[in-house]
């Protein structure tokens, strides 16, 4: 009943591209998708995600409503209320997460989170105590990993997305943003094939890194001092890899 005209859609936005002198793969940039989504829009097989409108709209200047209409609507005129309801049911093509399963996760890592976050900020402190912060990164890296382990660590236990947007699994999509948080690793593309277990180990690296990089610091210090080896910087090369592996191996993996 509420079905979008793919056709007249994709015809209005071949329409409006040439307007701006743009070309697809131009368009796709702008929107972090692939050419070929473009494309598929264009030719009525496809239609962009609801998170997509708004700025698909504002790179072609004019409104989601015109977009989805199909056609320029002169300033006089206003959609009535019927029109605007019809549009906005056939524009939704997800719905946002329950907040019984947001609530559901929260009671189930809050735990984890909170017992993680004091051994953290615990060894982090004794290594700086310990005198053992000292050299030239060390404070710096224990910094970081505090920061970041406590503050990704809870959006990726309590609000990060578990499940993507359809048009990830009709298009090869290297661009995830939601909020402050932004991954984007060219030729590593995200689907909801892979995306849980991208999530699932983002979220045992962000605990585990909190956990581990105090005491494994404090081990490279002591092991520097001894016999003298550049080894500290080898605690900060381990903790970026091991992030990009967290992303990386189960995106390939389960792409």
């Amino acid at each position: 009943m509420y079905e979008l005209d793919k056709a007249a859609f994709g015809h209005f936005l071949a329409q409006l591209r040439r307007e701006k002198g743009m070309t697809q793969k131009e368009l796709a940039a702008t929107l972090y998708v692939s050419d070929k989504a473009v494309s598929k829009w264009e030719r009525g097989l496809s239609v962009p995600d609801i998170s997509l409108l708004v700025p698909l709209a504002e790179q072609l200047n004019v409104t989601v409503a015109e977009l989805l209409q199909g056609r320029r609507v002169e300033e006089e005129q206003r959609f009535t209320r019927e029109e605007t309801e019809d549009l906005i049911r056939k524009a939704v093509t997800f719905s946002a997460e329950p907040p019984e399963r947001r609530q559901a996760r929260t009671k189930k890592y809050l735990p984890v989170y909170v017992i993680c976050c004091v051994l953290g900020v615990a060894g982090a402190l004794a290594v700086w105590a310990a005198g053992l912060a000292d050299i030239e990164g060390v404070l710096a890296l224990l910094i970081v990993d505090v920061v970041f382990g406590v503050v990704y660590g809870a959006y990726a236990m309590f609000w990060m997305a578990e499940t993507l947007p359809r048009y990830y699994d009709e298009n090869r999509i290297c661009n995830f943003a939601q909020g402050a948080f932004h991954i984007h690793i060219p030729g590593i593309y995200y689907n909801n094939r892979n995306w849980k277990h991208i999530v699932r180990a983002f979220r045992v690296w962000s605990m585990a890194s909190l956990v581990l990089v105090p005491p494994c610091t404090a081990g490279a210090v002591l092991l520097e001092r001894a016999t003298g080896w550049q080894v500290c910087g080898a605690v900060l090369v381990v903790y970026i890899a091991s992030l990009f592996g967290a992303i990386v191996i189960p995106a390939k993996r389960f792409e």
